[in-house]
């Protein structure tokens, strides 16, 4: 289980609340409550932001520090020293529900770390969730220079809390993505063997440039990738291992633009012939008079 979801579970029993009265604080359904404790789902960015601020902990601390482990281990440390439970403080303590939603919740203590917790703990610093954005102006010179690593430390940086691996990077999607105006976030595949069969991946070859296509492994066969397209006008290809650049599994993307609304012409259809309906009916109505 990823630990925000444990770590939501652990927590909010420690409080002594019950799903439904956490579900209240927060101003969000019960149902999800139990989605995140039972690692059915993970909470959107302003579900965690409200969710870290009734722990009185910081982002970091709910994604990546282990509660579960912190307390069993001071568990473990009472009965070595047969002290009793109660003796020693956890870094949360048990309140009275809150009884308001509407408001900013005050009454939770600053911060669950105590000072006798070591200051390495593994908390994952901002900067190394930073992921590197290549602008699609950006594709020629990232496909031809091999030192194209120097321009990092100068490209802007996409920062989300929900992914955390190092090996992590926005593109611009290719004009074969089926969106438009989008960025993938993309996870590098290292090893032809990691190339999932028959799921879409992007990749950047020499002569082919950037492409999104579903892949199938024929490197111990024919030394190729038969790349696929779900365009149906476009054929599949064959692409040899050398002429392989990169290869990235894309896991998410972010839309740069708001979709337009789906505007049916039936229903306006129906509302011209509504009103003209109407507009006959008034008409014929004064022309009575």
């Amino acid at each position: 289980m990823p630990l925000v979801n444990e770590n939501i579970k652990v927590l909010r029993k420690r409080m002594g609340m019950t799903q439904e009265k956490f579900a209240e604080v927060l101003g969000i359904k019960r149902s999800l409550i139990g989605a995140y404790e039972e690692n059915r789902a993970v909470p959107p960015a302003e579900n965690l932001n409200k969710i870290s601020r009734v722990f009185g902990i910081t982002l970091d601390q709910l994604i990546n520090y282990s509660y579960e482990r912190e307390f069993n281990k001071r568990q473990e440390t009472n009965s070595l020293n047969t002290v009793q439970k109660e003796e020693l403080p956890f870094p949360i303590e048990k309140r009275p529900v809150f009884q308001h939603t509407n408001r900013e919740i005050s009454s939770v203590q600053s911060s669950l770390f105590e000072p006798a917790i070591p200051v390495s703990v593994n908390v994952v610093s901002a900067k190394s969730k930073e992921i590197k954005y290549i602008n699609s102006n950006l594709f020629e010179k990232y496909l031809n220079e091999e030192n194209f690593v120097q321009y990092f430390e100068n490209l802007p940086s996409i920062s989300l809390p929900f992914f955390t691996q190092e090996n992590l990077r926005a593109f611009d999607a290719p004009v074969d993505f089926p969106l438009e105006n989008c960025i993938l976030i993309a996870e590098k595949v290292s090893d032809f063997n990691q190339v999932v069969e028959g799921e879409n991946h992007l990749i950047i070859s020499k002569l082919g440039g950037f492409k999104y296509r579903r892949l199938y492994n024929q490197i111990h066969i024919k030394g190729v990738l038969l790349t696929s397209s779900d365009n149906s006008n476009t054929q599949s290809q064959e692409i040899k291992a050398s002429e392989i650049k990169e290869i990235w599994k894309p896991i998410s993307y972010i839309s740069k633009a708001m979709p337009l609304p789906d505007i049916s012409l039936e229903n306006i259809q129906d509302k011209v012939d509504s009103l003209k309906t109407e507009l006959d009916f008034i008409l014929s109505f004064r022309a009575k008079k």
